[in-house]
């Protein structure tokens, strides 16, 4: 099993900050530091909600509560008008001041009368952002780090939030005020840091420190990063919280809408938590797939049968080998989270282990399950039953597949299958065995006892589905002379298991996968491959017991034929999901009561897992659909989890070949249908979900229309349109990676630069190269296009706006590039 010590993420541990991916490069170089300047949300403090918007939900909650707001104005009703409240309050501070900072109380004043009690509505609001706030361990240890060293602090915040209610929100989060020294807030200072003004004030603070010496983190390029150079003082950009199109969360929401929108920033944390030595980039990406997706899935399965334990009093579980090597370490920890006395202690077992100990007799029902493995050899066949002395009878075909024997004839005018078939019918060959059969059963009961003491009253833990291996071992220990009273917990149960309880059996599942269970559920218990391979270390299946020279049963592994950069990948994995859970009991602790425990909400705790399973990211499909995948059940047949597919199968497109993928693997062998129609079609299913979402509505189209920028090579371009629709397409162009040089508004005029300052930038400047000072320098073939590439920005006028520009470069000897919506 993976050692891995039970430990709490602390904020007060001065070197966390080293393992973050945004702060570690400062190491080597903090000593250099004179003053540490670090923004406040999104930074320093993160919530326990998907948005900030949302906190404004919680305040309309909360008002209901209290008889602060109508009772008439909807939660969802009230945050939209607290958007709107500030916009008025920015703007009417803009008309009147030249600035457009706001305070709390600027903003609950463009309230309408009779809606809310202003004042206490304001109060309400600083309240609830103090219960959502939680300081980020990573900035908190660099800054318990700098003041070791006596570096000054100070924390700049562009926020309508007074330095009063400020202090009070940071205090309520956990954080020591005396460990800072300065506290500039826009509110009260009447301008923000996007203009440098807050920067400027710092450096008056500060006369004795040189701007270089200054090291300014924050989550805001134009504030954080923009703003603190136009002070000469160094930034760093903390892109933790800001999503992008390649965010895991971003396709979450596509597919799911929020999800687990409480702990949304500290998965994202846990995220950038990947700075470990020697790990490389793709280390890196299934390090991550360990944090989001692994880790959180594998704990809610781990709260889940801790909970089981504590209702029925049980003090030991058995986690079933291959999975147990990073789930017995998972339980182990969660119990520990818990302050639970759980002992954790793995079974090394499988479906071959049990095979030959779990029958009763050997006929033909037995050899047809045994002839109808896939890639199952004829020497793997005689050495499943333990009588490999006896393939010396088909020495030519052990190296065949049993099911190409079919078409392989003997001497004897039959083919070698029917040969086989009939030798192990024959008495003799029975009588071997059955012999074995004994055996292999007397061996497997002795290592239970061994390792267990009570073998009737084991409790395991498993992935699921059916319960076969289940089933076998309570069948076994009921051949050897004992009932069975055990309980099996499996993370996702299929139909059967009614089957199985109906004959008695205790066995229980987090997820249902057959009819009446949860999408979540039918997908894993389609598509487990990458999940259990992802879970598992340097050894194969069990395939057997056997006595040593100490007279001791010890289980016998399969040999795994895997490449080092797989072991890496999937280490990498391991080490992401164990590191989630240190983050996981932090913020548990710092928002005690506040938080449900992961097995309260199995479903969505899964959710991050499903979105992979059914609606995988390129990259994703790609690496995680070449891991191979090694069942051991009676042979080494070892294929990538994406096996090759014809390319038949794809002419009809991507719908028609998810249909295909319900024939049987005989027919059509897709271990993961979404991976392999991903890799073959990057983003159907994207798209596909993307307008279920929008409700067939522009989203889609939008995307579609970047996706031509970027397969062309184009990395900027000019957004040629106006009014709301212009905006989403500019916010959308920002999400993708592509920069819009100019927002040309064919209505008003003018050209608005995307960070909200305006120029006037006539579209003849940009025909005529008179604006390439202002637009900015280039290079390689997409920056010349992107000179004069225009994204067209509307739904119905399309061909208006075209024909605007063509007349505009009409003669110029210049052809301008089009990107336009395709209906």
């Amino acid at each position: 099993m993976l050692e891995v010590p039970h430990t709490i993420i602390s904020s007060s541990d001065i070197h966390l900050w080293k393992k973050d991916r945004f702060l570690s490069g400062l190491i080597g170089e903090i000593d250099a530091i004179e003053l540490l300047s670090l923004d406040i949300f999104d930074t320093l403090l993160f919530r326990i909600c998907a948005n900030p918007s949302d906190v404004f939900v919680l305040v309309a909650e909360k008002a209901h509560r209290v008889g602060s707001l109508k009772a008439s104005i909807s939660s969802a009703a009230f945050k939209e008008m607290r958007i709107r409240a500030e916009n008025n309050a920015r703007d009417r501070q803009a008309a009147v001041t030249g600035f457009g900072e706001v305070t709390l109380e600027l903003i609950y004043a463009e309230m309408p009368e009779g809606v809310c009690i202003r004042d206490k509505m304001a109060q309400i609001e600083v309240e609830t952002e103090a219960e959502v706030c939680y300081v980020n361990p990573h900035v908190a240890s660099l800054l318990a780090a700098c003041k070791s060293k006596q570096i000054p602090v100070a924390l700049l915040s562009d926020m309508y939030l007074s330095l009063a209610q400020l202090r009070w929100i940071l205090a309520s989060a956990g954080l020591d005020l005396s460990s800072v020294d300065t506290l500039l807030v826009s509110s009260e200072e009447h301008e923000g840091k996007s203009s440098g003004h807050l920067f400027a004030r710092l450096k008056e603070l500060y006369p004795q420190i040189e701007s270089h010496a200054i090291v300014h983190i924050g989550d805001n390029i134009a504030a954080d990063v923009e703003g603190a150079s136009k002070e000469e003082i160094r930034s760093v950009h903390y892109n933790v919280v800001p999503e992008h199109f390649e965010s895991l969360h971003h396709w979450e929401y596509v597919r799911h809408g929020h999800v687990l929108p409480e702990w949304k920033s500290l998965r994202k944390l846990a995220e950038a938590s990947d700075k470990t030595v020697g790990m490389g980039e793709l280390d890196r990406v299934f390090y991550k797939m360990g944090t989001s997706v692994i880790g959180p899935f594998l704990q809610a399965l781990c709260e889940w049968v801790i909970d089981q334990c504590v209702v029925e009093g049980i003090r030991t579980v058995h986690p079933l080998m291959r999975e147990a090597y990073l789930l017995a370490p998972m339980l182990e920890n969660a119990a520990h989270i818990r302050g639970v006395d759980l002992q954790i202690k793995p079974i090394y077992v499988s479906r071959q282990a049990t095979l030959l100990a779990g029958l009763e007799s050997f006929g033909d029902n037995e050899l047809a399950l045994l002839l109808s493995i896939h890639g199952l050899k004829i020497g793997e066949l005689f050495e499943v039953l333990d009588i490999s002395e006896e393939g010396v009878h088909f020495e030519p075909f052990l190296e065949e597949r049993i099911e190409n024997c079919k078409y392989i004839i003997g001497e004897n005018g039959s083919s070698i299958y029917d040969q086989v078939g009939g030798f192990l019918r024959s008495a003799p060959i029975q009588t071997k065995i059955l012999a074995s059969v004994q055996r292999h059963r007397q061996l497997f009961v002795s290592y239970l006892k061994q390792e267990f003491g009570q073998p009737e009253r084991l409790v395991t833990v498993d992935i699921g589905f059916h319960g076969t291996i289940q089933k076998a071992l309570e069948k076994i220990v009921s051949l050897a002379g004992h009932k069975p009273q055990m309980m099996h917990l499996l993370a996702v149960g299929a139909n059967r298991l009614d089957e199985l309880s109906m004959r008695g059996m205790d066995i229980r599942s987090m997820l249902r996968s057959g009819s009446g269970g949860s999408d979540e559920g039918k997908r894993i218990a389609r598509t487990p491959a990458f999940l259990e391979e992802l879970m598992m270390g340097d050894f194969g299946s069990t395939l057997r017991y056997a006595e040593n020279e100490l007279s001791q049963i010890r289980p016998i592994t399969a040999e795994l034929k895997r490449t080092d950069e797989e072991y890496a990948m999937k280490r990498a994995c391991q080490e992401g999901a164990l590191a989630f859970q240190g983050y996981y009991a932090y913020l548990l602790q710092q928002k005690e009561g506040r938080l449900q425990r992961a097995s309260l909400q199995p479903v969505e705790w899964s959710k991050p897992l499903h979105r992979v399973l059914d609606m995988p990211r390129p990259e994703e499909a790609r690496l995680l659909g070449d891991l191979t995948h090694q069942d051991n059940f009676c042979t080494e047949y070892i294929a990538p989890i994406c096996e090759d597919v014809a390319e038949e199968w794809f002419v009809q497109g991507p719908e028609a070949f998810l249909n295909s993928c319900n024939y049987g693997p005989s027919i059509l062998n897709a271990n993961w249908p979404q991976g392999l129609v991903t890799r073959r079609f990057p983003y159907y299913l994207y798209k596909f979900y993307l307008r279920l979402k929008d409700g067939f509505g522009s989203q889609a189209m939008l995307f579609e229309t970047i996706q031509r920028v970027k397969e062309d090579g184009v990395s900027a371009v000019h957004l040629y349109g106006t009014g709301a629709f212009a905006e989403q397409a500019l916010k959308m162009a920002w999400f993708h990676g592509l920069q819009i040089r100019y927002w040309i508004d064919p209505h008003v005029g003018f050209t608005a630069a995307p960070w909200g300052r305006f120029a006037y930038v006539t579209l003849e400047k940009v025909r005529d190269g008179r604006s390439k000072a202002e637009i900015g320098t280039g290079t390689g073939e997409g920056a010349e296009i992107a000179s004069h590439a225009f994204l067209i920005a509307t739904l119905s006028e399309m061909k208006e706006y075209k024909n605007h520009i063509l007349h505009v470069y009409e003669g110029s000897g210049v052809t301008p590039i089009f990107y336009e919506l395709r209906p």
